[in-house]
């Protein structure tokens, strides 16, 4: 019957090479066949799957597709004048591209020998692709909600994968219902996708965290530059019903690889995991809460600028002496969820939130602190905490175009929507994997998205997928989740408990909850002191060690540092008494007593002016009216004070109304 079709009658006009060039153009690795005739039926039936089909048709520019679509719905004919007409462009023009589609063998030609002119020359599909070849579009993303039980209730047995048949073991004369209901159960979908290999997985994993819907073109690349094969890989993955390879007219053939709403489903409670690298140990397998490090890094940092200062490299940017001089300084808050992040440094990451607070801006080649920050670090540290996030939350609002050096770039500061969405997702999950908030959200806020289009999706797909990274980065970098590694599970800390859903911290550390030892190093039990009293620990001692317990050193410098941050000594030492098994050494209070008392401070102040009066009566005329306006940083002498520089013409418009004579030396 198949010798008897006009394809197979123009196929045999060909001779072997010309057949042969023409499987070159469908992507046909292996010839069919050993002689003509059977080449050209073996590939006459290559051409109607639609595996291979799909491959061509994605291949055609929109003008193409346009020219063939018309054809198609136009009973499979159209002459060259009406499909002309049709596409709005010279029948000279329109030739051209259809030799294209005439030299894949999709269409043919009929000329009409009884006018001089070819516009009533017409142009057939070959019957096979009349009712193949789809022309469906994509309404309302209707092609990536696809369901298995749906497309498949009115299947037989004999239709479905033999996986799933051995998976679920198929009684005789079941029926289909009651077969779908055990073989898309979360035991059987888990023993099909870990019968998978690898590299199956891996490609499945990667369809999955771009939402569930991907370009062809875009795993086929992928799988190409990890040495697979797309010819593979996809129709067995397809075979499984674990993937559906589909296509629509959007302008041009769209062809994507979707994974079927039940998968999805199950990928989310059951995400794949990345292998764990061979000779992996058991301690990197860890479960990471950063607490409130950041924001004690936040106070140590003022603290740094206040007594070395901050000097800019010629182009703008922190010297590179100065990132690992402040690193030195800062606590080590585990920063790295993401590793294909290059190294970030923190202090990228706490001078834009210091210059949204407002106490930090450039002068010459100097960052420097531009308000008093006393009031500042003696706020409690969960004040600090809520004032930095509520700051990092309204950043994205605000239309502020700071120097480089205050804009977090390696990661920018997250848009709170994709923050909420985050936690939430995390607070649904309880635990939940680092793939499935990707894939959720991508879901949610891209591919269902009123404007999605997929000519703009991978680039689209990368801005979100930013900020997504950046939205999980905070969460870790602030406290508020921990991390379990290797797999990435992230779920609310205690602290992150304590912040969106008011849970109360636990604030009392057991007795025996430390250990003081006679060279003032200190061990604390994680489990045993609260987060408080680990915070109150980082801020008066150096940190030496953390490998299940913490391991401190009090020193006089930590311990004169922890005054400088904002904490009084009295609530460290009432920690230290009510954790302690063991009463406080005799000598250790002797010490924290005269190094607490005893703090060397020299206070400089640039840009500060002075303001001096012959007699005192006049400088006590001129107090009366400016004391209670802040104008004043201190009284030096009778005669003599310190004055805000930015408040200098005020005070001059001031003196003038009392009749003083103003003599400004700049």
């Amino acid at each position: 019957m198949s010798q008897e079709t006009v394809l197979y009658q123009e196929l045999e006009k060909l001779d072997l090479n010309e057949i042969k060039k023409i499987a070159n153009l469908w992507n046909i690795q292996k010839i069919p066949g050993k002689d003509k005739k059977s080449t050209i039926l073996g590939l006459m039936e290559i051409f109607q799957n639609e595996f291979y089909l799909k491959g061509v048709l994605e291949k055609f520019t929109p003008l193409q597709v346009n020219i063939l679509t018309s054809i198609l719905k136009n009973k499979g004919v159209m002459t060259l004048g009406e499909i002309s007409r049709k596409v709005n462009i010279p029948p000279i023009n329109v030739e051209m591209e259809l030799n294209v589609l005439r030299k894949y063998y999709l269409l043919y030609q009929r000329k009409n020998r009884e006018r001089l002119t070819n516009n009533l020359d017409k142009y057939h599909t070959y019957d096979e692709y009349q009712k193949l070849i789809k022309v469906e579009t994509n309404p309302k993303g209707e092609k990536f909600k696809y369901s298995i039980e749906k497309s498949l209730h009115k299947a037989t047995l004999s239709e479905l994968p033999e996986e799933w048949k051995e998976a679920v073991g198929v009684k005789k004369g079941e029926h289909i219902e009651t077969f779908l209901k055990q073989a898309l159960s979360a035991e059987v979908l888990q023993k099909i996708i870990d019968g998978l290999s690898d590299f199956d997985k891996d490609v499945l994993h990667q369809i999955y965290i771009h939402g569930g819907v991907i370009e062809a073109e875009t795993i086929r690349n992928y799988i190409t530059v990890n040495r697979g094969k797309f010819e593979q890989t996809i129709p067995h993955l397809t075979a499984l019903y674990l993937v559906r390879d589909l296509y629509y007219v959007e302008d041009k053939f769209i062809r994507v690889v979707v994974i079927p709403k039940e998968i999805l489903d199950h990928l989310q409670f059951s995400p794949i995991l990345p292998p764990v690298k061979k000779g992996t140990r058991v301690r990197q397998e860890k479960i990471s809460a950063n607490g409130l490090d950041f924001f004690l890094n936040v106070k140590k940092l003022i603290s740094y600028i206040s007594r070395k200062g901050l000097n800019l490299a010629k182009s703008g940017k922190i010297k590179q002496a100065d990132h690992k001089r402040t690193e030195t300084e800062l606590l080590s808050p585990d920063i790295e969820i993401f590793p294909e992040k290059s190294q970030v440094y923190q202090i990228e990451l706490i001078l834009p939130i210091l210059k949204l607070l407002g106490y930090v801006d450039i002068k010459g080649e100097n960052v420097i602190l531009i308000q008093e920050t006393d009031e500042f670090l003696k706020k409690d540290i969960f004040e600090i905490m809520k004032l930095v996030i509520h700051e990092v939350n309204e950043a994205r609002t605000r239309r502020l175009n700071p120097p480089e050096v205050f804009t977090a770039t390696e990661v920018p500061f997250y848009e709170k929507g994709i923050l909420d969405k985050t936690v939430k997702l995390i607070m649904a999950h309880g635990k939940i994997n680092t793939s499935v908030i990707f894939s959720h959200i991508i879901r949610d806020h891209l591919v269902f998205a009123p404007t999605f289009q997929i000519k703009t999706y991978e680039e689209d797909l990368a801005d979100l997928r930013k900020e997504i990274i950046s939205a999980i980065f905070y969460l870790q970098l602030f406290g508020l989740i921990e991390v379990e590694y290797p797999q990435r599970n992230l779920s609310l800390s205690e602290l992150g408990l304590h912040y969106f859903n008011h849970e109360p911290l636990v604030t009392e550390t057991e007795k025996g909850g430390i250990t003081i030892n006679p060279d003032f190093s200190i061990i604390a039990f994680p489990d045993r002191v609260s987060l408080h009293g680990i915070h109150l620990l980082k801020a008066f001692c150096e940190l030496k060690d953390y490998d299940r317990v913490y391991t401190f050193l009090l020193t006089k410098d930590s311990f004169q540092l922890g005054i400088l941050l904002g904490y009084d000594k009295e609530t460290f030492i009432h920690f230290l008494r009510e954790s302690s098994k063991a009463d406080l050494a005799q000598n250790l209070l002797f010490l924290l007593d005269d190094w607490g008392n005893n703090l060397p401070i020299v206070t400089i102040t640039e840009d500060s002016v002075l303001l001096r009066t012959k007699d005192s009566q006049v400088m006590e005329l001129l107090l009366g009216q400016i004391k209670g306006k802040k104008f004043v940083l201190e009284e030096v002498s009778p005669t003599g004070i310190i004055i805000e520089k930015s408040k200098v013409m005020e005070v001059i418009a001031i003196a003038e109304k009392l009749n003083m004579i103003i003599r400004l030396n700049r």
